[in-house]
């Protein structure tokens, strides 16, 4: 189902509406995370090891850093995203699900659907810019156009003046 907007009526605020007929796929604006897949704790192997980067030899030292395994389908994740283990834990397992969810439901997927949301998002600001531009250069010819015209219609009434006066 399509969307077809005319001059006056319009139901997404962020449509320009002009004389054109404009047509809009209807937006899904949620996203499903009904297929995101649940991760129980036994089916995941978990290690500790020493952090890498930046903080110098007490980082390099210490077991802050989070090695996440998914036993069923062999996806993996490494985290050093800070120097607290535990939230070290908590990200891993984030990006463990994300990572999964984009190999089970490929196109289906939160991040894929994000993406398609905000791609869509940005061809609907770019279509209603293009057309604001197209607006405003035709109103610059029709006022290009009217102004010829009262400038040849002046001309005409000066013309015509002295042609009055010799009558008198």
């Amino acid at each position: 189902m399509f969307l077809i907007l005319r001059r006056g009526f319009a139901t997404h605020s962020s449509l320009l509406c002009t004389s054109e007929k404009i047509v809009v796929p209807p937006l899904k604006m949620k996203i499903n995370k009904s297929k995101v897949p649940k991760i129980r704790e036994k089916d995941l192997e978990e290690k500790y090891i020493t952090g890498w980067g930046p903080g110098g030899q007490a980082v390099n030292k210490t077991l802050n850093a989070v090695y996440l395994r998914h036993v069923p389908s062999g996806v993996w994740i490494k985290c050093h995203e800070s120097r607290s283990l535990d939230r070290n834990r908590k990200t891993a397992r984030k990006m463990l699900i994300e990572k999964l969810d984009l190999k089970i439901n490929g196109e289906d997927s939160v991040q894929r659907q994000e993406e398609r949301l905000a791609s869509h998002k940005r061809n609907l600001k770019r279509e209603k810019t293009r057309l604001k531009y197209e607006e405003r250069r035709k109103e610059k010819e029709n006022q290009s156009e009217t102004d010829q015209e009262n400038s040849s219609n002046k001309e005409d009434d000066l013309e015509n003046i002295p042609e009055e006066i010799d009558k008198k």
